[in-house]
């Protein structure tokens, strides 16, 4: 994984198939913007935090040629 170029982590593939290695399968990526604080919405929203902007330039995946 990397942010803006700089490495992060890596993770070698290990033997042992899906239990050790899950990545082979479909996944699927979710960009979220959770609003509601700790207590997950219950107790309303602080409208204190708007306006605000959830801005995303852009989304780089790589993978690998089976």
């Amino acid at each position: 994984m990397s942010v803006d170029g700089q490495r992060y982590f890596t993770f070698a593939k290990e033997a042992g198939g899906d239990a050790v290695w899950p990545f082979d399968k479909p996944h699927y990526l979710i960009l979220n913007l959770a609003i509601g604080g700790s207590w997950g919405g219950q107790k309303g929203i602080d409208d204190g935090a708007f306006p605000a902007q959830y801005v995303i330039d852009y989304v780089r995946v790589y993978g690998t040629a089976r």
